[in-house]
């Protein structure tokens, strides 16, 4: 009977060890797949979205635009547009991809009306943003205009979209104002050509 209670007990011990072993390499199962995925994940989000990535290191690629018009000619700019104004972007608050390109939002505070007569905040949509492709980033640009910058005041030339925000064409949609007398002249060309129309 001795021999008997030896056997069982080292049964019993011989299953606590095996459990404790079986515990042990579940666990690290476990935390091999938790990794795997949380590696997996961080790779897709820096693969496929721009969560990850600086925009400092953006590729840029600069296309030319057709335009209708030359519309160097303020004449033939003021006639091409709904809108004329001094404006401060308060910021970048959306993108979206329209014909595959993308397209970037601005919210936008106006100042200063030259050419119809808008009030407080609009959405100005401008064409070009950072898109991803291959696990890159981009910087879509037309005519070499940059992305507008939050805090700046620009002299903003818009045309009403049916979208709800106002479309800015590259180049010629806005002028950076660096200074008051830039604004004035700004200001001035824009309403001697609304005077010559």
């Amino acid at each position: 009977m001795e021999k008997e209670i030896t056997k069982n007990t080292g049964d019993i011990i011989v299953d606590k060890y095996s459990n404790r072993k079986e515990e042990c390499l579940m666990k690290k199962l476990t935390m091999i797949i938790i990794l795997s995925l949380l590696g997996m994940g961080i790779f897709s989000i820096k693969y496929f979205t721009t969560l990850l990535d600086s925009r400092d290191s953006a590729i840029i690629v600069n296309k030319p635009y057709h335009f209708k018009d030359d519309y160097q000619d303020k004449q033939k700019l003021v006639k091409a547009v709904d809108n004329i104004f001094i404006g401060e972007v308060i910021r970048e608050i959306g993108n979206e991809e329209y014909t595959g390109k993308p397209n970037t939002q601005f919210l936008v505070r106006i100042t200063q009306n030259i050419k119809g007569s808008l009030l407080g905040d609009i959405t100005i949509n401008q064409e070009g943003g950072y898109y991803k492709k291959n696990g890159n980033l981009y910087l879509l640009t037309y005519e070499k205009s940059p992305l507008l910058k939050k805090n700046q005041m620009y002299l903003f030339a818009v045309t009403a979209t049916k979208k709800g925000y106002f479309e800015m064409m590259p180049k010629y949609g806005s002028t950076l104002l660096d200074n008051e007398d830039e604004k004035l002249k700004q200001i001035d060309d824009i309403k001697k050509a609304l005077e010559e129309m």
